[in-house]
């Protein structure tokens, strides 16, 4: 699995010594309540059994999973991942950061080194990525990364007994070509 690195953050493949931190950032309510699929609670056994799936499913091509790290002091600050159809050519995007992480640039710095690594080493034309609308600054994250909106899904998803609208943003290999 890759190793990226970027001016602040090293992303490097997780590892089952991760599975307390992921628990603990990932468990805070602020995390989950925004974040689509991640549970809340949020159990120490959950991050393991993600973590455990990660090089399977990067080694048959169905995604890249990386721990986002601070690359001075090498601290878990959050997550970020593909999930790749390799038939399309195409991935959705996910990722998080600790809420202490938060209005930094560690996501858009994250998202822009997962982008390139996707457009020029995994040979994807469209990475895409959906957020629960009352989070926008997961839009801004995209929108910052040159990601296109590309539609509003009303009440899509359900969180807790309320059904949440959901926005998919994208970006089109051709259209990161034309900004590099």
């Amino acid at each position: 699995m890759p190793i990226i690195e970027t001016a602040m953050l090293k992303l490097r493949p997780f590892d089952q010594s991760d599975s307390e931190r992921v628990k603990l950032l990932a468990g805070d309510e602020a995390i989950a309540s925004g974040a689509i699929n991640i549970p809340h609670p949020y159990l120490k056994s959950f991050a393991e059994s993600w973590i455990k799936t990660h090089e399977i499913e990067f080694l048959k091509g169905n995604s890249l999973i990386l721990a986002i790290t601070k690359k001075e002091t090498g601290i878990l600050i959050g997550s970020i991942g593909l999930y790749i159809n390799k038939n399309h050519q195409h991935a959705e995007l996910g990722y998080w950061v600790g809420k202490e992480y938060w209005g930094n640039g560690h996501c858009s710095e994250a998202v822009s080194a997962v982008v390139n690594h996707a457009f020029e080493k995994l040979n994807l034309n469209k990475i895409f990525a959906y957020f629960i609308s009352r989070n926008p600054a997961s839009g801004k994250v995209l929108a910052k990364n040159n990601f296109t909106k590309e539609g509003f899904f009303r009440q899509h998803v359900k969180y807790h007994e309320h059904f949440e609208d959901i926005e998919c943003f994208s970006l089109l290999k051709a259209d990161h070509k034309k900004i590099q």
